[in-house]
């Protein structure tokens, strides 16, 4: 199933990037890479700053085709499937 996701957001035209606020789990530096990765690739992105990610508040960004989460690897793993829109963890 993550093949497919990845699959799916690689022609995404606009990314959202999620850097979880809640403890200890955000890493700015791995934002930063990510930013600059989007950026040299021509991407539009959007930074979203969450404590608690969940399905019906990603949705509410309708113009995000794909997610990149620096918060939890195991939510774009365990909970992926309850998301309209592919949640990528950094690594992928």
């Amino acid at each position: 199933y993550r093949k497919e996701v990845v699959a799916k957001a690689a022609g995404a035209q606009k990314f959202g990037l999620i850097l979880g606020t809640l403890g200890r789990q955000g890493n700015p530096s791995i934002m930063e890479r990510i930013e600059r990765l989007l950026r040299a690739s021509g991407r539009e992105y959007v930074v979203v700053l969450l404590s608690e990610i969940f399905p019906a508040k990603l949705a509410l960004f309708t113009e995000v085709d794909a997610w990149v989460q620096v918060a939890c690897p195991r939510l774009s793993i365990d909970w992926g499937r309850a998301f309209e829109a592919p949640l990528l963890t950094p690594y992928e």
